[in-house]
């Protein structure tokens, strides 16, 4: 076997099992979000709060907003604005994507750098966010989902794939995208 196709089985193992313990993840936040949320709820009506409550779901929404950002990124099914790609040459389109992924991966860098610079300031001020979590430990989430983000499209932007052969896969197991047939209407 070559290289090539060493590294290409490598790749697709390691991205297979990222995308299962992504979707794991997710899974659990949401879940862990809606127990939470519906205790509250019961809680609320028994008379009986739940301080802790409002810090906890604030910070699943934020994880579960980078983590499905990063799963996104990873699946090409971010939003995306392809308005030129229908004025270009064909030939042309891969090279322009590869570009706007590059671009995407500096941007999301920046974010990142940014990000940590967030958590910084908020390590400053030793705020609480729930229970003793600090309030920086759960912001660490945006400097690594932005991280993560920008690999994702910077590796994107250099397979030798392209960023159009990316496979389209479904959070349905086995189901996979219909295949444009370059026809309009149809």
């Amino acid at each position: 076997m070559r290289l090539h196709e060493q590294l290409t089985e490598a790749f697709s193992l390691l991205s297979e099992g990222l995308r299962r313990l992504e979707s794991l993840l997710l899974t659990l936040l949401l879940l862990g979000l809606m127990g939470v949320g519906l205790t509250q709820i019961v809680m609320r009506n028994l008379g009986i709060a739940l301080p802790w409550a409002d810090g906890v779901m604030r910070s699943m929404v934020l994880w579960l907003a980078m983590v499905a950002g990063v799963m996104a990124a990873g699946q090409l099914r971010h939003i995306r604005i392809n308005l030129i790609e229908h004025w270009l040459p064909t030939a042309w389109v891969g090279w322009v994507n590869r570009l706007a992924y590059l671009i995407a991966a500096a941007v999301c860098f920046v974010m990142s750098w940014f990000g940590m610079e967030m958590v910084a300031i908020e390590a400053s001020f030793g705020a609480v966010a729930f229970f003793n979590v600090p309030v920086w430990v759960v912001q660490m989430i945006v400097p690594i989902g932005f991280a993560l983000m920008g690999l994702r499209f910077g590796l994107i932007s250099v397979s030798p794939r392209g960023p159009e052969a990316a496979p389209p896969s479904s959070l349905a197991s086995g189901v996979e995208a219909p295949q444009a047939s370059g026809k309009a209407g149809s």
